[in-house]
């Protein structure tokens, strides 16, 4: 066979199997395969590379901005948003573009957790499996970036934290400070051996915050009381606990003899005033009483009977999302399964579905979800993110707007 047939041949063949390939020595540019609906294969000048009508690769988690401006950060395994380059870390505008204004300077490895400060600031703290040797100091677990991407050095854990992060969470009371959690240890050592950490703004260990509870490495989130107390989820009993702003054990919320008999993994605040929570796992009952692994439990612990999921139509996904409305209505989208498998479902506040949110086909294949937001900007729309292609038959990828009736919002 000659040479140059051969070459052709294999050509062929990649561009036909949507293979990644070189244009070879002769630096002949290849016409790359138009591609499923929603994805656009471009020529880099060496290789084939998929670029998608949003996101290329999964969003892990998303934070609205919380300084005014209604935008979106998101974050996951991404490399590219709408052909532009944009790795790992990005913030969106509140139509969907790409904010160019920022562009993370330092590639870190990893990021899994995004949580916007609430400082009005518009910086964002990222976390996750975070590796990064800066010029001053090494960075692991958790770093604060300004509003062009770049990093803050004000906040400097320095060693004092390891290098994996699963939540974030900045306290509301003015102080500045992070509550931070992640797994008991890690290759470097014990990390949160004692619980969840409280980090003062400068990145400094809260001396005053110690627990005695090994919880957060699933879940932490802020009491909706102003206490500045915190509830904390784990995979081993008792699973959930409320800690006082201390750092000990509140007392006054009591999960009974036993409990849930398996894992907590999210924990979210009603808004409708009550200070009830809910909580999502792979359990099926909290101290006897048979529960589908959603339940809400009222402010002092006990199981809220009066919120009932009908098993037969109704399972949640694991390590999905648990996102309360914004309406005061106690309603509460999650992320679930049922008889249509739409993956994003809205229950009533006693635990029904709400039949008024509606989104038809749902996703297609093995689609997922990993987080939602509610928008900041009033108008009661849900941000979901995951690793998706497709929305009710239309191409939609990684990362969508649904309005307060599952209407896609483009």
């Amino acid at each position: 066979m000659k040479p140059k047939l051969r070459s052709n041949i294999f050509l062929f063949l990649c561009i036909s199997s949507l293979v990644a390939c070189g244009g070879g020595s002769d630096g002949v540019e290849v016409e790359c395969p138009d591609g499923n609906a929603g994805e656009n294969w471009v020529w880099t000048g060496e290789v084939c590379s998929l670029r998608r009508d949003g996101f290329n690769w999964s969003v892990s988690s998303i934070a609205p901005a919380l300084d005014g401006s209604n935008d979106l950060y998101a974050v996951g395994s991404f490399t590219h948003f709408k052909n532009q380059a944009i790795k790992y870390i990005a913030r969106l505008n509140n139509d969907g573009s790409l904010d160019t204004g920022f562009f993370p300077e330092t590639s870190f490895f990893s990021p899994q957790v995004v949580a916007a400060a609430n400082d009005g600031s518009g910086d964002v703290y990222i976390g996750g499996y975070l590796s990064y040797n800066g010029p001053t100091s090494p960075i692991r677990g958790i770093a604060r970036l300004n509003l062009d991407g770049s990093v803050d050095a004000g906040f400097n854990t320095g060693a004092g934290i390891g290098r994996k992060v699963r939540t974030i969470v900045p306290a509301t009371d003015g102080s500045g400070d992070v509550y931070v959690g992640g797994p008991s240890h890690s290759h470097t050592g014990a990390t949160f051996e004692n619980g969840p950490i409280r980090l003062n703004s400068d990145g400094s260990l809260d001396t005053d915050f110690t627990s005695s509870f090994r919880g957060g490495e699933n879940s932490i989130v802020l009491a909706a009381d102003g206490s500045g107390d915190i509830y904390v989820s784990r995979s081993s009993a008792p699973h959930i606990a409320r800690l006082n702003n201390d750092g000990s054990i509140d007392t006054d919320f009591d999960t009974g003899p036993s409990g849930f008999d398996r894992s907590v993994w999210n924990i979210a605040v009603a808004t409708d005033g009550s200070g009830d929570i809910y909580v999502a796992g792979s359990f099926t009952e909290y101290n006897g009483i048979n529960t589908a692994s959603l339940a809400r439990l009222n402010s002092d612990g006990s199981f809220d009977t009066g919120f009932v999921v009908d098993t037969s139509i109704f399972r949640f996904q694991g390590l999905g999302f648990v996102l309360p409305a914004d309406d005061g209505s106690g309603d509460v989208y999650v992320n679930a399964a049922n008889s249509l498998d739409e993956a994003v479902i809205r229950l009533n506040d006693d635990g029904s579905i709400d039949t008024g949110f509606y989104i038809g086909e749902g996703y297609h294949g093995h689609a997922s979800s990993s987080d939602a937001a509610i928008a900041s900007d009033g108008s009661g729309d849900i941000l979901v993110a995951g690793d998706f292609s497709h929305y009710n038959s239309t191409p939609v990828v990684m990362l969508m707007r649904l309005t307060s009736d599952g209407v896609l919002v483009r």
